[in-house]
């Protein structure tokens, strides 16, 4: 492995196939921590021990205004856990995960591992040449309408990860959209007018420029340059609900497809779960050619009942993106090294 390799500059091609074990776990985990992620907090930690890898979130990384269930939190790790899973399966390393539970509360799983026989299973290969270039878009979506073909095949992919009552939601009918995209807005409404909220996102808030390894730069939220030096500040001493609300409503309902996933029950087994369906979904769009948009304010800001109507499902929605083709792509988020990342 390159000395010093960007994170997001990983090919399946410098796989240590020669080397030992640690080596080519820590290889794949150049994947797991490519995963999306609350305020791109990279909540992850990982413990090396042939040939297993214990997964754990970093309790510090908590985010008790934007995500005080912790749902957020263990979807990003359900994401994570994803990503290192589909990359064991393309090396034919994964024998097994455990999810627990464990002494340490912050564990939430532990992976398995086999020895490398050579042979890797091209099955997942566009999955894993896919992880390095999901972003998170921003902007105003073309109307161009998903296929019912890709939807199908996509639904018949992810239908081994519809355990727990997890049902997945799609949405192409624009009032149905339009509602949902007032939700969302009013949800982040009622999220900016808290100071202790606007307190946290502004700490979390990065200008274009930066060299902060975390958290949401400028360039990720279409901001222009300058303004993205004075966002931050701004959030934390004003209220501008009004304002990303009204920009929030433009890009989701401008999507011809919202997906809301639901749940019977929710607890953190639930949420890892979610997250891990989530992952496959964006890395399965965006093989397709369709970007993926992250917006929860509906649900985190207790807007769960009106979601349940809109959808006409009677399970507790738990995530929600929206898909769709935007204009111009901007340039992946910062994302700390891996060593920083194993304890």
């Amino acid at each position: 492995m390159k000395s010093n390799y960007q994170p997001w500059e990983v090919n399946i091609d410098d796989f240590p196939e020669k080397e030992n074990f640690n080596s080519q776990i820590k290889f794949i985990l150049r994947y797991a921590i490519l995963a999306p992620s609350t305020h791109n907090t990279q909540p992850w930690l990982f413990k090396i021990k042939e040939p297993e890898c214990e997964v754990y979130y970093n309790p510090k990384l908590v985010l008790p205004e934007a995500d005080s269930k912790t749902r957020d939190l263990h979807i990003s790790m359900g994401c994570c856990i994803e990503n290192l899973i589909l990359a064991a399966k393309y090396f034919n390393i994964f024998n097994s995960i455990g999810y627990g539970p464990f002494s340490n509360k912050e564990q939430l799983a532990v992976v398995h591992f086999k020895k490398y026989t050579g042979e890797k299973n091209s099955a997942y290969e566009k999955m894993i040449n896919t992880i390095p270039k999901r972003i998170n878009a921003r902007g105003i979506f073309y109307p161009e309408s998903v296929p019912e073909d890709v939807l199908n095949n996509i639904s018949f992919i992810v239908k081994d990860y519809l355990v727990d009552e997890i049902h997945i939601n799609w949405i192409t009918e624009k009032n149905k959209i339009l509602d949902l995209s007032h939700l969302t807005a009013d949800g982040l409404k009622i999220a900016y007018h808290k100071t202790s909220f606007r307190k946290e996102m502004s700490y979390w808030m990065r200008n274009s420029f930066t060299k902060t390894k975390e958290g949401i730069p400028g360039y990720a939220l279409k901001m222009p340059p300058v303004l993205s030096f004075i966002l931050p500040i701004l959030v934390r001493w004003y209220n501008i609900g009004n304002f990303l609300s009204k920009k929030n409503y433009s890009s989701i309902s401008s999507a011809p497809l919202v997906v809301v996933i639901t749940a019977e029950n929710e607890n953190p087994s639930v949420w890892l779960k979610v997250g891990q369906l989530a992952e496959r979904l964006f890395l399965e769009f965006n093989g397709y050619g369709w970007q993926t948009s992250i917006f929860v304010a509906a649900i985190e800001m207790g807007r769960d009942k009106e979601v349940q109507k809109i959808i006409g499902n009677n399970k507790k929605p738990q995530f929600l993106f929206v898909v769709g083709k935007v204009d111009s792509l901007h340039k992946p988020t910062p994302r700390h090294e891996l060593e920083e990342k194993i304890i």
